[in-house]
């Protein structure tokens, strides 16, 4: 297993490490304190597994076809937006449009979510998007944080 760190890299450095190590033949990545760095897993494919600690911003696993993301932490707004397949787990809370426009994949939320989850999601041949979500949706930030205390 590749590891990571992820203190002080920028979102951009990050997501073009994270996709030359999946290029050379890397199966597993554990990325450690991640702290908003946006856009994780965005348009992967392939079979691989991408575990983060910390809390990834806007737009993790967007697009993305095929690999796994286990979050250990929560989620910014708009995780596995328009995924095609694979599958994202979230052992925290994740915000707002979790899982918009999904066509395909799995995602599995333990906490709380924010607004309009799973909204526009759309079934295809061979595809249905599936979430799961532990907690309550609806849940602003500021609440999610007086419930974390």
């Amino acid at each position: 297993m590749r590891i990571v760190d992820a203190k002080r890299i920028s979102y951009r450095i990050l997501n073009k490490m994270l996709k030359e190590f999946f290029e050379r033949g890397e199966r597993e990545i554990l990325v450690k304190n991640v702290v908003g760095q946006r856009y994780i897993g965005d348009g992967m494919k392939g079979s691989c597994n991408i575990i983060i600690e910390g809390t990834p911003g806007n737009d993790m696993a967007a697009y993305m076809d095929g690999p796994r993301i286990v979050v250990r932490g929560n989620a910014q707004d708009a995780a596995a937006n328009t995924m095609n397949n694979g599958e994202v787990i979230v052992y925290g809370n994740a915000g707002d449009t979790a899982g918009y426009g999904m066509r395909g994949g799995e995602v599995y939320i333990k906490g709380s979510v924010g607004y309009r989850v799973g909204i526009h999601m759309k079934e295809y041949p061979g595809k249905k998007p599936v979430i799961v979500i532990g907690g309550k949706q609806g849940i602003s930030w500021e609440n999610t944080w007086q419930a974390v205390r």
